[in-house]
């Protein structure tokens, strides 16, 4: 069992005094001269343990702070806040767990920095004996104001009861010229910012109170990301609950601003260790088998919409170079009706040079299609795309600490699964090697719904929001652009046939083929965009995912905690999405195959339509 020692703290939830009492205020320096930015001396602890200490005025840089502590340089940086005054033994317990036997670890894999309040209260006095027992593996440096903290070695602060002791299994020290908790505040900010901009940072909260609302709202600012030990107390829960219900965040703008800007995972204080060292690793940088799975995604989907892009423009170049070789062919025509353009004259070899640059650019346009298959790429890429989306989530899911499941290889799981598929690529892409290389963030941007950081362990209520109901919101949005598209469409198309009975009807009857070149045009565009295809597909899908999650909320509470009802939720849900993919592939493999066959026709024809010319 934990000995706790209950403390005054006022605000902070970092740290405080033994008892309460008041604050007491430093004596005026008098006719002296003022401290210097920046003093150290070293510090030497009851139980051996040596400690450097830097005394800094509140406006001091933090480079130079840095540089007199003479830390070591850090591969990362762990920022630990909040406080533990109010958090019951048990609980303490359970902290000291999580720090012990998963924070320690990752901090000491990932050569971390960790930066928190530095007193011998609450988590920090967690983290030095978790650092302690490691062997002091890496630099723990509490950050306090000096006015209220006991350093080892000065009676005069030691008989003051209304000073907190300093943890005695620290490594360093950064004491602020102040009297009141929150003066380190700024100084505890600008540090790790000044090592954010070179390493990693992750931000861990544990319980905490108004002056750690503050310093979480700056992490923010900072768009550093965020681990929220949850039922750890106080701030800790009430950001989860706000989180999950947006009752609180209303009313409260600076809580609302943390979570609507923040980059927010919470970690349930139950989880286990191992679960909490692989999430910091990955935040803090370490390459894991999840990095490189959502790395292929990305590289599968960036590739993929430059190739969607490249197919795209090729289609449309090709179809307004069709409908304006007719139309050239047509005026031609026109003219010599008309008994202008005779031939031998400029208007007539201009014409002819006009209908012949479009006949080349056609053809050209018909072989780089065949040549490159941008079409082909794009439907192959987006498709391990998805795949690949699909066994993240399904890691992600298996990953989760809040549901009891038998353990299991995962991770080795997904990386067999991540090989299969590029293994699938390859040979359904002999271009396959020669990938564009993708250096954006992960995951990119699109591939998650907001607020997902695409490598926390998903909860089933994470899972039900974050990829059930965001796919059903672009199901929902699309059904509803692909009908107005497809409307248009048909209205563009029939307003072209009335206006070709009107052409025919009259004395420009010539001109009926320039509409029907449009109209087939539009049709041909119409059918590789698949528009009533894709919303019976969508409209199919987004039912079915209706259903899966109404079968979920029909279940108990216990049910819903049972890691097979949880598989099944996934494998559903995982199911009908790789269902809607696997029918668009088939069916754009089928409109591709059809478009080459047409485009390899008309290239045969365009002779034929441009001899009379000559």
């Amino acid at each position: 069992m934990v000995r706790w020692r209950v403390v005054h703290q006022g605000d902070s939830g970092r740290a405080g005094p033994p008892r309460p009492g008041p604050e007491v205020p430093l004596p005026p320096p008098g006719g002296l001269l003022a401290p210097p930015p920046v003093s150290t001396r070293e510090l030497l602890f009851a139980n051996g343990n040596s400690a450097r200490q830097a005394t800094v005025s509140p406006d001091a840089d933090p480079t130079e702070v840095l540089r007199a502590l003479g830390t070591p340089r850090p591969h990362s940086l762990l920022l630990l806040i909040g406080g533990a005054d109010e958090l019951d033994p048990a609980l303490g317990a359970r902290v000291e767990q999580l720090f012990s036997r998963g924070l320690v670890p990752a901090a000491t894999e990932s050569g971390a920095l960790i930066l928190d309040g530095g007193t011998r209260t609450g988590i920090m006095s967690l983290i030095g004996r978790g650092i302690a027992e490691s062997g002091h593996c890496c630099p723990l440096v509490g950050v306090a104001p000096e006015g209220r903290v006991a350093s080892p070695g000065d009676s005069a602060t030691e008989q003051d009861d209304s000073r907190a002791e300093l943890d005695p299994n620290h490594s360093h020290f950064v004491l602020v010229h102040g009297n009141a908790w929150g003066d380190e505040t700024d100084m505890l900010l600008r540090l790790a910012s000044a090592l954010a901009r070179e390493v990693p940072v992750v931000v861990v909260l544990v319980n905490g109170g108004n002056i750690t609302k503050e310093e979480l709202l700056r992490a923010v600012r900072h768009h550093w990301p965020i681990v929220v030990i949850q039922g750890s107390g106080r701030l800790a829960d009430e950001l989860s609950t706000a989180r999950h219900t947006h009752s609180l965040a209303g009313t409260d703008p600076v809580l609302a601003e943390i979570i609507g800007e923040g980059r927010i995972v919470l970690f349930p204080l139950e989880g286990a260790a191992h679960a909490f060292e692989r999430l910091l690793r990955r935040h803090l940088g370490e390459e894991t088998v999840l990095t490189l799975g959502w790395q292929r995604c990305a590289s599968y989907d960036t590739n993929a919409a430059r190739e969607q892009r490249t197919f795209r423009r090729h289609q449309c170049w090709v179809l307004v170079l069709g409908v304006a070789s007719t139309a050239a062919v047509l005026l031609k025509t026109q003219l010599a009706s008309l008994g202008l353009g005779a031939p031998g004259t400029f208007s007539a070899h201009l014409l002819q040079a006009i209908i012949l640059g479009l006949a080349a650019s056609m053809t050209v346009l018909v072989a780089a299609t065949s040549r490159f298959k941008a079409g082909s790429k794009w439907i192959n890429l987006r498709a391990n795309a998805e795949a690949i989306k699909r066994e993240i989530y399904r890691y992600r899911c298996q990953e989760s600490p809040h549901v009891a499941r038998p353990p299991g290889p995962y991770a080795q799981e997904l990386a067999g699964k991540l090989r299969a598929l590029s293994h699938q690529q390859l040979r359904n892409d002999p271009h396959f090697a020669a990938l564009r290389s993708y250096t954006g963030p992960l995951p990119p941007p699109g591939c998650v719904a907001p607020g997902d950081d695409g490598f926390s362990p998903l909860t089933p209520a994470r899972y039900i929001q974050l990829r059930l109901d965001d796919q059903l919101t672009y199901y929902h949005c699309r059904i509803d652009k692909l009908d107005r598209h497809w409307v248009a469409m048909q209205w563009t198309v029939t307003i072209l046939g009335g206006i070709g009975t009107i052409l025919a009807a009259t004395q420009f009857a010539l001109w009926v083929a320039l509409t029907t070149a449009l109209v087939m045009a539009l049709t041909t565009y119409v059918g590789y965009q698949q528009s009533e295809a894709r919303l019976t597909k969508y409209q199919q899908a987004a039912t079915d995912l209706e259903n899966v999650k109404a079968w979920w909320s029909a279940l108990s509470k216990e049910e819903q905690r049972d890691y097979r009802k949880f598989d099944i939720l996934v494998d559903d849900t995982e199911f009908i999405l790789q269902n809607e993919v696997s029918g668009w592939v088939q069916d754009m493999k089928e409109i591709l195959l059809r478009l080459e066959t047409r485009r390899e026709r008309e290239a045969e024809k365009v002779p034929t339509r441009t001899s009379p010319l000559h």
